[in-house]
């Protein structure tokens, strides 16, 4: 069996595929997943960004068809932000107000920027489908899944959520103001992201790996 090590070199040579990474990470479980994405260096993601291109998602790879209203589907993250980058989740659920629309918000459980919550807020998001028109003014994305930080739930979807908070102003709008967030399927349970603001790229991205059950 491929462990995350194995994927990781895959990662790194020179004639990479993305069909082969792809099979790697299917015949690895949920930990297996997440070491391999927390092991990603920022040329990594970058590199796995530029191989999955053209491989498109859709809503049910983030909340799997069944989920019941109220159910929280948690994606364990790693992103290539400075300072603040590191492991994280991106917790998904069905929009309260509208269950053909999913919503989700960032959850930060290690490192420098879980300290910070108050500073960065929670940051609430709608998951945009296939074809949708982006916020942002890009025309050239090619239809992908994105996230779409323009727009929130007006009210936490699960419980045991905080509660929306706008991405205005001096702390929030400047992480997650005006932005919006392009996906391309890795494998069946991982995706991988890259960041726009005013349309604009961060050069930043996120791997996600979606736990079973």
């Amino acid at each position: 069996m491929s462990t995350s090590t194995d994927f990781l070199a895959a990662l790194r040579a020179p004639d990479a595929a993305i069909d082969a990474l792809a099979a790697m990470l299917d015949a690895m479980d949920d930990e297996g997943r997440r070491h391999a994405i927390e092991g990603l260096r920022p040329a990594d993601q970058a590199r796995l960004y530029d191989l999955a291109a053209g491989r498109h998602t859709d809503l049910d790879h983030y909340v799997p068809p069944g989920t019941p209203a109220g159910a929280e589907v948690i994606h364990d993250g790693m992103n290539t932000l400075p300072v603040i980058g590191g492991p994280f989740q991106k917790r998904f659920a069905i929009d309260p107000d509208d269950p053909t629309r999913l919503c989700g918000y960032n959850h930060n459980h290690a490192g420098f920027v879980s300290h910070v919550f108050w500073f960065t807020g929670p940051g609430y998001f709608l998951l945009r489908k296939k074809g949708s028109d982006s916020p942002d003014g890009r025309t050239d994305h090619g239809g992908q899944v994105f996230v779409n930080y323009y727009e929130q739930p007006s009210r936490a979807p699960v419980a045991s959520w905080p509660d929306p908070k706008p991405p205005i102003g001096l702390t929030a709008g400047l992480v997650w103001g005006s932005m919006c967030d392009y996906m391309w399927k890795v494998s069946e349970h991982v995706s991988i992201g890259t960041a726009f603001k005013k349309g604009k790229p961060l050069g930043q991205y996120f791997a996600l790996s979606r736990r079973e059950g």
